[in-house]
């Protein structure tokens, strides 16, 4: 797939009224399939800058949003509003279950981009761990007829 669009992403979480922040911007490739719209692109560990992950991003007709990262620890977040879902995830110091609650999810695409906007918990063993913010910006890259251009300027 072409990485054609410019995806912007702003997390942010809060833990006991402590706020953290994580921005990414990066190329991404966009499509649709089946009536749910993808948006895949790569990730680098901050741990390990060799490693890298796809992540793809699912947006259902029903708007629930899947985020799923691939590479040696595959995991999936299932994003609903509404709903509670159960979410294994991997750490260095094994696995946990965690509960996702979906308090709102506002999708706003179309083929030329849009954005994704969710707001969500995660509990540990039912006990609030964070409150979580997700905005989602994917643009189309323009391109500029003069940038491939082989002439030469006098």
């Amino acid at each position: 797939m072409e990485e054609n669009y410019i995806l912007s992403v702003e997390g942010k979480q809060t833990v006991d009224g402590h706020s953290d922040k994580i921005d990414l911007k990066t190329r991404a490739a966009y499509m649709t399939k089946n009536g749910s719209r993808y948006i895949s692109y790569t990730e680098y560990d901050t741990m390990n800058p060799k490693q890298t992950y796809r992540t793809t991003i699912k947006v259902s007709p029903e708007n629930v949003v899947t985020v799923m990262k691939g590479g040696t620890e595959n995991h999936n977040l299932m994003l609903e509003q509404g709903v509670r879902h159960k979410c294994e995830y991997i750490t260095a110091f094994g696995m946990i279950s965690l509960g996702i609650f979906t308090d709102s999810v506002k999708v706003n695409l179309n083929d030329k981009g849009g954005t994704i906007r969710v707001h969500y918990t995660i509990d540990v063993q039912s006990e609030l761990a964070s409150i979580n913010e997700l905005n989602i910006k994917l643009e189309e890259v323009e391109m500029n007829a003069d940038s491939h251009s082989d002439s030469k300027e006098s």
